[in-house]
């Protein structure tokens, strides 16, 4: 899935990644628990470790976004910058706004772009 989220990140402009991710974010069905989004975090950092190349923050975050999607739960997705010096860097949060799987220096990052995951849907 990383390797996907990668090729679509090289050969796609920004903005259909921000629309994909748009829509992903429409398709769930509840906020995911912060337990959720670190497990699947954590099976991203491990299953990484056998695929050549770096996985940066980008990467990431975005394959949480789809396989938490899959599982209809939602997430809030962050890219931002900090300076100085200066840096971007993209993250994940709860419904609270509290970063998941990042060390204490997210905190330093201002958000540019966040996409979240209704709270609410009719219906479900």
């Amino acid at each position: 899935m990383a390797s996907a989220v990668r090729l679509a990140l090289v050969t796609l402009r920004f903005d259909h990644v921000t629309s994909a991710v748009r829509w992903l974010a429409g398709t769930t069905r509840r906020p995911a628990s912060p337990e959720e989004v670190q497990h699947i975090l954590n099976a991203i950092d491990d299953a990484s470790r056998w695929v050549p190349g770096r996985l940066a923050c980008m990467e990431r975050s975005l394959t949480a976004v789809v396989l938490l999607a899959l599982r209809r739960r939602g997430v809030t997705w962050h890219t931002g910058i900090r300076t100085p010096p200066l840096a971007a860097h993209a993250w994940l949060t709860d419904i609270t706004g509290e970063p998941i799987g990042e060390p204490p220096s997210a905190s330093t990052y201002s958000p540019l772009l966040t996409i979240s995951a209704p709270t609410t849907h009719p219906g479900a």
